[in-house]
């Protein structure tokens, strides 16, 4: 494998010590990971860190960039090389070391629990590009809980720039956001709405106006305002559709 693409993949171990008869079970995970995305129309890719590459790619065409998934399948790593602006393979390069850097030092009992998430573009079918965010969480590790698959879902990002890079475990009450500047892993409260905050991200996901929302939830429109503000400031968002993308993204609606 070429060095570039040999990249993606420091500090991961490069022997995990998987066996072939070990690849036995995936099929399952293949036939679930196809079954969500009938289900969801969402678009998935199973990483095999093991032989780095793919071992299943969703047939969503938004993300393909004009490729078939089994081509993707195929090309593994080195779709990226080719739909990935190449200032941002750099950045690309970098969440994965320090990611896989943060995650190896983690208790093996907590990693299944982790999920690393962030934003890049990638050039779609008509030279087009898209600024997409990924989220991986682990599906099996090895007997030393190194990471051998991997689940990435793959939506449309409501952020305007890339990077973001998180990472999340479940039920804890705290997250790490990775500095390109500082190089380092910054420990952060998770963000969390009040209640009246939820119920207008959800009145305004169904369209409603400020005006039918406050009829609907019997307050002045001012407080309507006054609430879109504060959730534009948490969630770091210019206007509310990319509040409600966000929002959803961190399952806080």
């Amino acid at each position: 494998m070429k060095e570039e693409l040999l990249r993606f993949f420091r500090p991961i171990n490069p022997d995990l010590n998987i066996e072939e008869s070990d690849y036995v079970q995936l099929q399952v995970c293949v036939s679930m990971a196809e079954a969500m995305a009938r289900s969801t129309n969402s678009s998935l890719y199973i990483i095999d860190y093991n032989r780095k590459g793919f071992l299943y790619v969703s047939p969503n065409p938004l993300f393909l960039c004009g490729y078939s998934a089994e081509e993707v399948r195929k090309k593994g790593y080195a779709f990226y090389m080719e739909v990935v602006p190449e200032d941002e393979i750099q950045m690309l390069y970098e969440i994965n070391e320090a990611g896989f850097g943060f995650y190896d030092k983690q208790p093996k009992e907590k990693k299944l629990d982790m999920a690393i998430e962030y934003d890049f573009h990638i050039k779609a079918s008509d030279n087009h590009t898209h600024l997409i965010h990924h989220k991986l969480t682990p599906i099996l590790l090895n007997s030393n809980g190194d990471m051998w698959l991997a689940l990435c879902t793959v939506s449309l990002s409501p952020k305007t720039t890339v990077g973001n890079v998180i990472i999340t475990c479940k039920n804890s009450t705290t997250h790490f956001s990775y500095s390109f500047e500082g190089k380092r892993w910054k420990e952060e409260p998770n963000t969390t709405l009040t209640d009246r905050e939820k119920d207008i991200l959800q009145l305004s996901v169904k369209g409603l106006s400020n005006t039918e929302i406050s009829e609907a939830l019997y307050v002045d429109i001012n407080t309507v305002k006054f609430h879109k503000k504060n959730l534009f400031c948490k969630l770091q968002a210019e206007n509310i559709t990319e509040a409600i993308g966000i929002a959803t993204n961190m399952r806080l609606i």
